[in-house]
């Protein structure tokens, strides 16, 4: 056994044992611990001499010799400081009197380890990927710890390679910062599931009552960042995956390679629905628009994960898609053609359309469209998708017509007006600053755009009011 005096308040002494050496702290002089062991017939006061994350050791007065014995289970209540109190189960493993009338018990604490997960599948984090953190001491001063993030969901995370000698008791609670993200910083958690590693580091579960909605996104971004996990993977662990346009890129197509990867993402949303077969060759999945148009790639983890085509047409010479499925008399209908654009073959990977890539595409779009003078925006929507567009301030316009691969679907043709995206002109202000708010502002600072003095004035007020009821809403999470 070595030791040495730290300048703390403990001793820390490190015990050899199946080639491990575990830190434990030894109690001396004046150290304001209250222990008492819980029995059937009533508490017995104790003294501890000395604890750690996997054991303890305390003394009794000697008459309760006979009531404990190597193998039996006990139970005790530490009290280490004025409203910090904890109940520790372990198993004794030494019980001998000593030369000062005492009976002293060494015991190994027994951890419940079950999965904290629980129905969450985690998402599992490799050293290269993995957060750093630091955990507070909720009772010995200023002596924190930092630990590495090894897998997370929605019930927490489990932290590793925490120093031996920073002692957690299961039910602790205890103040832990997380990485640089911005909701976990000074967060109280509740520690479980504590444990050894192989390199004589502690190990444990840091579960957190409330996550805020930003640390949760913040969460999901770096799991899809920097730990390549897809939106389906970011889900199953019960986190939100929504918000992930920010790192994914967008780019128009500028080789034929780019090209055919976006020919074979066509095949494969059709096949996944049964509208062609898995190897139909991909030639035939070009569209005339696409000599003319501009094809819109998104890629994540420079792998294509969603396109679109955007025409400009000329009434003739180069038609929308729609043509081929309205009549000239349905088209007049509709806004003038010289004034349209046409977003069209849209085609985003199943499990990144839950997300926000579709709005992503739209933004890229819009701010074309803007830039080559266009006042409106012209789609055909599948009915499951009609919400989405609506969403982002689209109005049906009554036309419909049959989907080219299946005809027992109805596309619905809708439009979204510039002046929409601009200003939130038929929208929910709050909405609008969520959907178009950012990139209006921006196509105004580009001076892409121009807004007139009432414009700026309905700009600020979606502002200040989305602000508030964001405001508003994080109460009601806090307070729920």
């Amino acid at each position: 056994m070595y030791e040495y005096q730290n300048s703390m308040e403990f001793q820390t002494r490190f015990i050899s044992r199946e080639d491990r050496r575990i830190a434990r702290q030894a109690l001396s002089g004046k150290h304001g611990f209250k222990t008492h062991v819980l029995t059937a017939s009533g508490n017995l006061e104790a003294s501890l001499s000395d604890f750690s994350s996997l054991g303890f050791a305390i003394s009794l007065d000697t008459r309760h010799r006979t009531a404990f014995a190597v193998g039996d289970a006990i139970s005790i209540s530490v009290s280490p400081m004025i409203n910090h109190e904890y109940v520790v189960k372990g198993v004794i493993i030494d019980c001998q009197a000593t030369r000062h009338s005492e009976l002293k018990i060494s015991a190994v604490i027994e951890h419940e380890q079950v999965c904290r997960h629980e129905n969450f599948q985690p998402v599992h984090l490799t050293p290269e990927q993995s957060l750093k953190g630091q955990i507070v001491h909720p009772f010995i001063y200023k002596q924190n710890t930092y630990f590495e993030l090894e897998s997370l969901s929605r019930n927490g995370f489990y932290a590793t390679n925490i120093n031996s000698d920073f002692t957690l008791f299961d039910g602790m609670e205890v103040t832990y910062s997380l990485g640089s993200i911005e909701g976990l910083q000074s967060i109280k958690g509740k520690v479980s599931n504590i444990g050894l590693t192989s390199e004589n580091k502690v190990s444990c579960f840091i579960s957190t009552d409330y996550l805020p909605r930003k640390a949760e996104e913040q969460l999901a971004q770096h799991c899809f960042h920097f730990a390549q996990k897809t939106p389906r993977d970011i889900r199953m662990a019960g986190l939100n995956s929504e918000n992930i346009q920010e790192l994914v890129q967008y780019r128009f197509v500028e080789t034929q390679a780019e090209y055919e990867a976006v020919l074979k993402l066509r095949r494969k949303s059709y096949a996944s629905r049964g509208m062609c077969k898995k190897d139909e060759p991909i030639a035939n999945f070009a569209l005339k628009q696409d000599a003319y148009g501009r094809i819109l790639i998104v890629f994540h983890n420079a792998r294509v994960i969603g396109t679109a085509l955007l025409v400009f047409g000329e009434r003739g010479e180069r038609p929308f898609e729609l043509d081929e499925h309205l009549s000239l008399q349905e088209f007049n209908t509709l806004p003038a053609y010289q004034e349209l654009m046409e977003i069209t073959a849209i085609f985003i990977e199943k499990f990144y359309q839950d997300t926000d890539v579709l709005h992503g595409v739209f933004e890229s779009m819009y701010r074309e469209g803007l830039s080559a003078g266009k006042d409106y925006v012209i789609v055909g929507s599948e009915p499951e998708w009609v919400g989405r567009y609506a969403r982002m301030g689209f109005e049906r316009t009554g036309l419909s017509f049959e989907h080219p691969r299946n005809c027992g679907i109805d596309m619905l043709v809708m439009v979204l007006n510039k002046d929409t995206g601009k200003t939130g002109k038929g929208m929910s202000p709050v909405l609008w600053w969520q959907v178009w708010g950012h990139v209006s502002v921006h196509l105004y600072q580009r001076r892409i755009l121009d807004y007139s003095a009432l414009q700026k004035m309905r700009v600020h007020f979606n502002r200040g009011l989305y602000t508030i009821a964001d405001l508003f809403k994080r109460f009601q999470r806090f307070i729920s």
